[in-house]
């Protein structure tokens, strides 16, 4: 018997969405144990397992970048960053240690990994989703992360530059260092 073929799975768009300056706010109104991840996925617009796979050998501080390998790819890129930014992750850390311990997998296997990871990141998309609920804001994906940093890059929205850099530069700060 033939088989019949299936369309991928399709994302909600509105999912995928710019976050408003509202829904940053909400997102970074109080300190949690993501708000460091929540703040590098918008900062260096890197898709939210790219990150999720960075180790310490991908910061250079010296440059204020953080590169990273696409998942399924070999191409390099690497994201600009505040050199601020690049101190709440410690300098003393082993360079093979990951940015976000609860997060990585070290899996050989690809598809393996893949599936890993997209287990690991399904409390923080959770958490996102359940701070936007409770500030009354629409729901939106990790990937939307994403999608305010390259409308940001494009001028659209840059609010959340000054916003997160004031976080940073605030001596209570918003992040906490991401712990095993």
């Amino acid at each position: 018997m033939d088989t019949i073929p299936t369309l991928p799975r399709l994302f909600d768009s509105t999912l995928h969405r710019v976050l408003s300056d509202e829904d940053l706010k909400a997102i970074f109104r109080y300190k949690s144990f993501w708000s460091l991840y929540y703040a590098s996925l918008v900062i260096t617009g890197i898709r939210p397992v790219d990150l999720a796979m960075l180790c310490h050998w991908n910061i250079n501080r010296r440059h204020s970048v953080i590169g990273c390998y696409r998942q399924g790819s070999t191409r390099y890129e690497e994201a600009a960053v505040p050199p601020n930014f690049l101190d709440l992750f410690p300098e003393d850390m082993p360079q093979d240690e990951p940015l976000f311990p609860a997060l990585y997998s070290d899996l050989e296997d690809y598809e393996l990994r893949s599936e890993q990871l997209n287990q690991n990141l399904g409390p923080v998309a959770d958490f996102l989703e359940a701070l936007l609920a409770a500030a009354g804001m629409p729901l939106a994906s990790l990937m939307a992360f994403k999608v305010t940093h390259d409308e940001a890059m494009h001028g659209e929205n840059d609010i959340f530059y000054r916003l997160l850099i004031s976080r940073i530069n605030d001596p209570l700060g918003c992040f906490d260092r991401p712990e095993a």
